[in-house]
């Protein structure tokens, strides 16, 4: 290890500690200021772990957590990032921090989220044994100015790490396409099942085939784009899945029964998510995982058990308000959280909904025009709007159907924060990444979070 790698390393611990002295995450910056000195950081400390990299539009982070549970259960430990920062800075925390200044790793195992962007630098630098892409949307237009650009950049990824096996989305069209490109292992997950009882599932108008721009056609779909699809014109046609969800069972408010087919062969699973879209990272959790090696056993227990992600279903109680936060990041996957949200055996009555559009949510908001608010609010919904954007947020929801006398505007958190207080029914908080986390902040100074998902 070299002089310039080791003074890397410790000064990125030094920068984590005063930054978590001070409140902070703590993710990104220390290894802003590691890879300032070792630029060749990340490739160097990723040389001896066995690494799984997750990657894709929607699901990642839960996907991830799935896959880190089951690491840390079976091996004791695993070098990740519980925030889920997933461009390089953060990466090369997580790294530091799992290694001593000589290098040396605390785990054997690393599991690794990336934004797509990031892949093309952190595959041909991490060499992982399995990458997992859970599917790709629009999303971002100012980074991704279609939803094959992802693709792209994933494509260049797994060409620079062709030992590198694909786990890949067989029922998103974009995702599968990925295969056509390299020449890499792959193995196929899917959704052989409907993911919602009442059908309230949206689709796109029309889906259009990445290979020859005809409209495709579909023997079954599950929401979206995402299902067993066949293009007409060119003869592109759906994977049959090696791992497969063909049923969902004993729906529960925090979980439910899932019936995966793999290789043949049909298991009944306890899964600690809520059945919809998180049924897709639930498989596509177990395909990564067995494909790593992984027993069922061990895999099926963690998929039990595993405890989600901050700000997904995350509730606090804020002096006899319950307040749950609910990440949105792109049109489809806010239409699958609305989904949910009217499936439920009361639909919310108050909303927050918080909009930002900083560099990590899109530098654009056009996207929550095509959302389907109008499933989830009527004249009755009462609605503060919030974030730096919420301007935006509430032509959209005046446009929707909230009532003009039931929506106010507070962009001072603190307040926020008292309103919701005196609010003393539940409240669902729905933001995009910036204002979500900024918010979660101020909460966490003065309440301690509930775990959604525990029994």
């Amino acid at each position: 290890m070299s002089v310039r790698t080791g003074l890397a390393i410790a000064s990125c611990k030094a920068t984590h500690r005063v930054m978590r002295l001070m409140g902070r995450t703590a993710r990104a910056m220390p290894g802003m200021v590691a890879l300032a000195i070792d630029p060749k950081l990340v490739s160097k400390l990723a040389k001896g772990y066995r690494t799984i990299l997750i990657t894709g539009t929607n699901g990642k982070t839960t996907t991830t957590h799935i896959i880190q549970q089951a690491i840390i259960n079976s091996y004791g430990g695993a070098a990740y990032d519980p925030s889920s920062t997933n461009l390089e800075q953060g990466i090369a925390t997580t790294l530091c921090l799992d290694s001593t200044v000589s290098g040396k790793h605390a785990s054997e195992w690393a599991v690794i989220e990336s934004d797509e962007g990031a892949s093309k630098l952190l595959l041909p630098a991490m060499r992982p044994e399995v990458m997992v892409v859970t599917n790709l949307y629009r999303d971002q237009v100012d980074r991704y100015d279609s939803w094959t650009t992802a693709r792209d950049y994933i494509i260049t990824a797994a060409k620079s790490s062709p030992n590198t096996v694909l786990v890949l989305d067989a029922d998103c069209q974009v995702t599968a396409s990925i295969a056509d490109a390299v020449n890499n292992k792959v193995v196929w997950f899917g959704v052989e099942c409907p993911v919602y009882e009442e059908g309230i599932a949206d689709y796109d108008e029309s889906v259009q085939c990445v290979e020859c721009d005809a409209e495709l056609e579909f023997d079954s779909r599950t929401f979206a784009h995402l299902g067993d699809y066949r293009c007409p014109s060119c003869g592109r046609v759906h994977h049959a899945p090696s791992i497969a969800c063909t049923g969902i069972a004993d729906r529960r408010e925090k979980s439910c029964r899932l019936t995966l087919r793999i290789d043949g062969e049909e298991h009944e699973v306890e899964a600690n998510v809520r059945a919809g879209y998180d049924v897709y990272n639930a498989v596509a959790a177990v395909a990564g995982l067995l494909t790593a090696g992984m027993s069922k056993e061990d895999v099926f227990g963690a998929l039990a058990h595993f405890t989600h992600a901050a700000h997904r279903f995350e509730i606090f109680d804020i002096n006899g308000t319950p307040t749950r936060l609910l990440l949105m990041k792109n049109t489809a996957g806010c239409n699958q959280l609305i989904n949910m949200l009217v499936s439920e055996d009361e639909v919310p009555r108050h909303l927050v909904c918080m909009l930002g559009a900083e560099i990590m949510d899109g530098l654009t908001t056009e996207w929550i025009q095509d959302v389907q608010w109008e499933k989830l609010v009527g004249p009755d919904t009462q609605v503060i709007v919030s974030g730096p954007k919420y301007e935006d947020m509430r032509d959209r929801l005046l446009r929707a159907g909230v009532q003009e006398q039931n929506m106010r505007v507070q962009t001072d958190y603190e307040a926020l924060i008292s309103d919701m207080e005196a609010i003393g029914e539940p409240v669902t908080v729905i933001a995009n990444c910036s204002p979500i986390e900024d918010f979660r902040v101020h909460l966490v100074k003065k309440y301690s979070p509930l775990d959604y998902w525990s029994e």
